[in-house]
């Protein structure tokens, strides 16, 4: 016989010392009645998961009889059930026992029939308790409808390591009749088990039924995708751009709770599994020195980014059962450094067409020249790319050739917010003359005109490379 009180002293000792052999397993206990799937959790239990399933009820008058467990076959209402109509549907093994010696609750294991209904082997129709000796006084218990001490369902299953217990409430209880044999007893506060026994008892038998609903599991959602480097910042995933690694992504609700933090992988990939059907929506958290993309570019969602460029944040989207939605993605660019110079050596390399992140395209277009004349205006990364190489407009040995790639990489750097108040002046005069003369004239300039250039060329360059201005970028 296992009373309540044995039970909650079974359950301090085992959330001591855990479950079974394994020291990391703590018992968990839920008493509010139980929504058994939880976002990011196992949640629920199922014929694989089941650790253990208890009935327990009171009993208000003790007979000294054993009461049997038994599976009900076949359906049956709470307000409609009778003697006649129920037809002694229930199938004679017992599923377990106790003795009726005692006004307390008593358990009775029904592991293996809940571990049926879970697998689908048999419907739930729920328990039907029956005296087994023909002989009076019978046992009364208190029903879903009495002002306490109702029956319950203990189920205890595995959720990661933990043992979780949740107790289910009686959705219908009855007990019927043999002697009024079409009467229902729905609506009683008690349930009656047994024989009146002053009477040919054969024919005065009350059985008790009692179900439990299980709450409906829904098929789990899940949703995620890609972060990766845009290098073109174009807001599309091209099929050359790799993925950005080690990217913290949360997962909020629509009522802005965190429900599951994670990371991407070396491929940039990242997926939240498990989740309750429901409305959420994804962060992306920017690492340092980076920024997010344009937002909905193009017109497949599958490749576009849906971050926010100011706040990393997805708009919300509603998950159904079973649905895996891999469209959130979500595209990072590199930020130079703020106030400080870099050299065109970086600037080459992070043109897009290396392993480094496109950083000039959104600095672009920039004139090299005042805008008129022979004037060069750089409009697209590409173009940037050949200036900085010093082999399409010439060659490293032009002095003009030169000019253009440290007066480009230093417009880079004030593009990027660099302090310019040491090379404005220089600046200009580079302007001025990349008006009148282009990389072409290099070689029919005066010695002094070149020798101007050149000195053009050497401010620039260091200026760019931080030995004046504001100074180089870490």
């Amino acid at each position: 016989m296992r009373k309540l009180t044995l039970l909650l002293m079974l359950i301090s000792v085992l959330a001591l010392i855990g479950i079974g052999c394994d020291s990391d397993r703590t018992l968990v206990t839920r008493s509010d009645n139980p929504a058994l799937f939880q976002a990011g959790l196992t949640g629920a239990p199922t014929q694989d998961n089941l650790v253990s399933a208890t009935l327990y009820v009171y009993v208000n008058q003790a007979s000294g009889y054993t009461i049997s467990a038994h599976r009900i076959t076949a359906d049956w209402g709470e307000m409609t059930v009778t003697w006649n109509n129920f037809g002694g549907s229930f199938d004679a093994t017992v599923e377990g026992s106790f003795l009726a010696d005692d006004t307390a609750y008593e358990g009775i294991d029904v592991t293996a029939l809940v571990t049926a209904w879970l697998s689908g082997t048999y419907d739930n129709f729920g328990i039907l308790l029956d005296q087994e000796d023909m002989t009076s006084p019978y046992t009364i218990l208190h029903s879903r409808e009495a002002a306490s001490l109702q029956p319950y369902l203990e189920v205890c299953y595995m959720d990661g390591q933990n043992v979780v217990c949740e107790q289910l409430q009686a959705t219908a209880d009855a007990y019927i009749v043999e002697t009024y044999p079409d009467e229902n007893r729905g609506d009683s506060p008690e349930l009656d088990i047994g024989w009146y026994g002053w009477f040919n008892a054969t024919d005065l038998e009350k059985q008790a039924l009692v179900r439990f609903e299980f709450p409906e599991i829904p098929e789990p959602a899940a949703l995620g995708d890609t972060v990766w480097i845009d290098n073109n910042q174009n807001g599309i995933q091209d099929a050359d751009e790799p993925g950005f690694p080690d990217v913290v992504v949360n997962l909020y609700d629509c009522d802005d709770n965190l429900v599951a933090t994670t990371m991407t992988d070396a491929d940039g990939f990242y997926f939240f599994y498990n989740l309750m059907p429901g409305d959420y929506y994804v962060e992306f958290v920017k690492p340092e020195g980076y920024a997010f993309t344009m937002q909905d570019q193009g017109t497949d969602d599958a490749v576009d980014s849906d971050a926010d460029p100011t706040t990393g944040m997805t708009i919300c989207t509603n998950l159904e059962a079973g649905e895996i939605d891999p469209t959130w993605d979500a595209g990072l660019y590199r930020v130079p450094q703020e106030g400080c110079t870099l050299t065109i050596g970086f600037w080459k390399n992070h043109c897009g067409f290396g392993p480094q992140d496109n950083v000039v395209s959104a600095l672009l277009p920039i004139t090299l020249g005042d805008g008129t004349g022979k004037s060069l205006v750089v409009t697209d990364s590409a173009m940037a790319y050949d200036i900085l190489v010093m082999k399409t407009y010439g060659d490293p040995s032009n002095g003009i050739t030169k000019l253009y790639a440290q007066l480009l990489g230093a417009k880079f750097n004030i593009a990027s917010s660099a302090d310019d108040s040491d090379i404005s002046k220089v600046i200009t005069k580079a302007d001025e003359f990349l008006a009148e003369y282009d990389w072409t004239d290099w070689d029919s300039l005066s010695k002094k005109d070149q020798q101007y250039v050149n000195k053009l060329k050497g401010k620039l360059d260091d200026y760019n490379n931080g030995l004046i201005g504001p100074g180089h970028c870490d």
